[in-house]
Formats: C-alpha cells, structure tokens, sequence
C-alpha cells in the first residue's frame, strides 16, 4: 500500500519494508526495514508530510518521523489505559484533524487514535478489514468489510455510530451480495463511492447521495486488491491478483466507465 507526501511516495510491503520513492522518476530513495522485521499492510502521510502512519502484523501502527525515517511513537493497547488492535492492522489513515488516525483489520474493530498522547481515544465494532479499505470525508468514515453482507458502510467519526450501509446489490433482488471487499474509497471531489474486491471480482462506483445510485460497473478477470482517484484529473486506477494496474478516464456521473 502507498502514501503520497509532498514529494516522495511511500509503500509498504509484506516482506517488511518501508520504502520511499520519488514519483517523477520512479526511484527508490531509500529503504526501511521494520525494527521487529515484521510484516507491512498499510502507509498514510500526514497532511503536512512530516509523519508516517505504518500498520503491520504485530496488531501495531508505527508512526514514522518523515524527515529522519525512524520511529517516533508507537500505537498499541496498554493494558486499561489505551485500547489497541488484537490482529493484524490492514488500514490507517490520518483524518482531517491531523492528530487523529483511524484504524482497522482482521479485529473487526476500527479504533481511533490521538497521535499527541498515543492512545486510542474511541472505537467503533463491525468493519472486518482485510486491506486498505478506509477513507474519511470530514466527518465521514467510509469502510469497506471483507463480507458478503453490510460490507459498504458510512459512520460518523464524531458520534462513532454507523450513518448506513450502501447496498452492494439492488435491495430489491434475492441475489447473494459477493462483495467480500479489499478496497473502498471516495473519489477527491466527494461525489462518488467507489468498492472492489473478491467476490465476483467487482469494482463499483455508487452516487455520494440519497439512494446511492449504481453509476459503473467494472468486472475484472482476478480480485480487486487496491483502488484509487486520482487527485486533479478525472481518472482512477485499479490494482488486481492479475498483477495489472488498469487506469480509467471519465467525464462525469452519466459517463462513467461500464
């Protein structure tokens, strides 16, 4: 999985590497191996670029000094004063409030993390995270659950109680849902909602508003592991188990790719 700072791209990976790269390029600046030579699942920048959010398989998230590359804080359970994950962590992303992380993985818990004191400061129970499948919109928390069942869902960061679950299928059919996501994401002008993931190897983009309405549908030949719009062009890109990246254009709601 992969961060964007001001001017270097972060990715982590499961051999346990944090490596930084220059996007112009494509080249490797330089490298990181985890103090616990563990594995890697997930990367998120600070707004400002000055610190790294890493979670692994050791149920942590390791907060990198960007500027040093070494680990600043550690973000974990301590016994009754801070809750932690008890699986491995799938997803962290700094929200607008660039003190605040949320996390979430194989725990089915999302936790909410104050970086300033390094404990958690909330936690919401449901999503079962399998990839980096979190985004956040202001108050709004999209997570995307490795289910067939409630796998698209909006929550209130601030209330931590769940806003709705966007139906994978028309809830006016029979048919099973087979989401079984691995990604989910808003596009950056928050119009839509976009999910992917194994069960029929699917990747969808809904309208960000009442009804959710299904605006594309792309089916591809392997799962869809990872997802993401691109910041200033109307594009996004999709990574699938084929090993391809595939990248897609659109004009706007009523052309976008089927």
């Amino acid at each position: 999985m992969e961060g964007q700072g001001f001017n270097t791209l972060a990715a982590v990976s499961a051999d346990g590497y944090l490596s930084f790269w220059h996007p112009t390029s494509g080249k490797c600046i330089s490298s990181i191996k985890d103090p616990a030579n563990c594995d890697l699942y997930c990367v998120d920048y600070r707004k400002d670029g000055n610190l790294l959010a890493v979670g692994n398989k050791n149920c942590l998230i390791n907060l990198y000094d960007e500027t040093t590359k070494k680990v600043v804080s550690t973000l974990q359970t301590l016994g009754t004063l801070s809750i932690g994950h008890s699986n491995r962590v799938f997803s962290a992303r700094f929200t607008e409030d660039q003190n605040v992380i949320v996390s979430g993985g194989w725990d089915s818990t999302v936790i909410f993390w104050d970086v300033r004191e390094s404990k958690s400061i909330g936690w919401l129970h449901g999503p079962h995270l399998c990839a980096d499948a979190i985004d956040i919109k202001g108050d709004v928390l999209l997570t995307g659950s490795y289910s067939n069942r409630e796998s698209l869902q909006l929550w209130s960061i601030s209330e931590r109680k769940l806003i709705e679950t966007i139906p994978w299928i028309s809830p006016a059919t029979t048919e099973e849902e087979f989401a079984f996501l691995y990604t989910a994401s808003f596009d950056k002008t928050y119009k839509y909602i976009a999910a992917g993931g194994a069960g029929i190897n699917e990747y969808k983009i809904f309208a960000n508003s009442p009804g959710h309405q299904l605006l594309a549908k792309i089916q591809l030949p392997k799962i869809v592991t990872s997802s993401n719009f691109a910041n200033t062009k109307s594009m996004f890109a999709l990574g699938s188990g084929d090993g391809l990246l595939r990248v897609f254009s659109y004009e706007d709601k009523k052309k976008l790719p089927h």
